[in-house]
């Protein structure tokens, strides 16, 4: 089956999270489309129908038009469900060959996602809201073949939401952490070395302020309750946008947090802008602090842009370039990252990404980099 994905992969010209890139489309809060304001988990009504009738292709859509194509785009099409009820299932595989064509060529098939959601309603109004999803993640390679149990069915998110007010929204339960520009590449530098990849949710409560013209979002956290306690990074986060121009947001972020064996501070300036039809640029760099409670505190940074292009309906391209450094007192290395790709919704209930990604290591006390190439390919599948 992995296999056929692949060739599925290759044969059309891309992970459902957020896509804070589609501010392109004129849609800068994630909470038009999404059942969490901050952008990932499952899509609400409107943000299915919007991305049946406006974003994906119309492959095998026939005659239908956009607005038959919002009426299917239900769980079961265009039959309706109760009020109170609204699942989901995704599924994602992904295939990685690193060092293509040199005698280190490895390739991997790993299925990232097997998932099933749900948002049940307490009333029509949708004021009360409880959100849950199931997932699978698969056994870390370096735990691979040691005889250790994992537990590869986990709890990805869970959480009661209450609309306070017109403008206020709280969440509680456990969730992302609030920071930063929140995008699907969870191995981006901005996501993998804050301590905000795939699977860093933590307990705590989330409150939500929308203005018109700026947002406000507070995350106390107490970390991932299903860890060992001295684990646990505790906590607090905050992120504040500002739409400087219409379709163009500039922000702020900020995370502290500790556990018994390393504090962690980390603080980010960001930049989405949206232009023409779908295009849109990312950009955020920040500051990484970590002090461990025995040895000497680290101080890096990292660099994360994006570059995003629609070309025709369902069809985009995109360059991302990203740098991170660990310890800015030091010689310590330097990592560089240049990225380019697809990224594809051919159809509605299908994602197809391909990309190919060269990284640069330049060590301490050496001026030649160590260059390595990687060729990515998934496809998504949602209901």
């Amino acid at each position: 089956m992995s296999r056929l994905l692949v060739v599925i992969l290759f044969l059309f010209p891309f992970r459902l999270w957020a896509y804070p890139q589609f501010i392109g489309y004129k849609y800068s809060s994630c909470l038009t489309c999404h059942y969490n304001s901050q952008g990932n988990g499952p899509l609400n009504d409107y943000g299915r129908a919007l991305w049946a009738a406006e974003i994906a292709g119309r492959f095998g859509a026939g005659k239908a038009t956009d607005e038959q194509l919002g009426e299917r785009s239900g769980f079961l099409g265009k039959k309706q469900l109760p009020y109170w009820i609204r699942p989901g299932l995704k599924a994602r595989q992904l295939w990685v060959q690193s060092n293509p064509g040199s005698s280190l060529e490895q390739s991997r098939d790993i299925l990232m996602q097997a998932e099933a959601n749900v948002a049940l309603f307490l009333g029509q109004s949708q004021k009360y809201a409880v959100v849950a999803s199931m997932g699978y993640v698969p056994e870390p390679l370096r735990l691979q073949g040691r005889g250790q149990e994992i537990d590869t069915w986990i709890s990805r998110e869970h959480y009661f939401r209450l609309q306070a007010t017109e403008k206020l929204w709280i969440y509680t339960g456990m969730m992302d952490k609030v920071y930063g520009i929140r995008h699907a590449n969870h191995t981006a530098y901005s996501r993998s070395r804050t301590g905000l990849a795939q699977n860093d949710q933590s307990h705590g409560v989330v409150a939500h302020y929308i203005n018109p013209k700026w947002e406000l979002t507070v995350n106390a956290f107490l970390g991932n309750l299903y860890q060992q306690s001295e684990l646990r990074q505790q906590g607090f986060s905050s992120l504040f946008e500002y739409e400087f121009k219409e379709n163009w947001r500039l922000g702020a972020s900020v995370l502290s947090s500790k556990n018994d064996f390393v504090s962690n501070t980390r603080f980010g300036l960001l930049s989405r802008v949206g232009y023409g039809n779908g295009a849109a640029l990312l950009f955020e760099t920040g500051i990484i602090q970590d002090k461990p409670e025995s040895g000497d505190s680290l101080m890096g940074y990292y660099v994360y842009s994006e570059a995003h292009q629609r070309v025709k309906r369902g069809y985009h391209i995109f360059v991302t370039g990203q740098a991170y450094k660990q310890d800015l007192s030091s010689d310590y290395t330097d990592n560089l990252r240049f990225g380019f790709g697809l990224l594809a919704f051919p159809m509605q209930r299908v994602e197809l990404r391909i990309e190919a990604e060269n990284t640069q290591q330049v060590f301490a006390g050496s001026d030649v980099p160590r260059y390595s190439w990687g060729l990515l390919g998934q496809i998504h599948l949602s209901l």
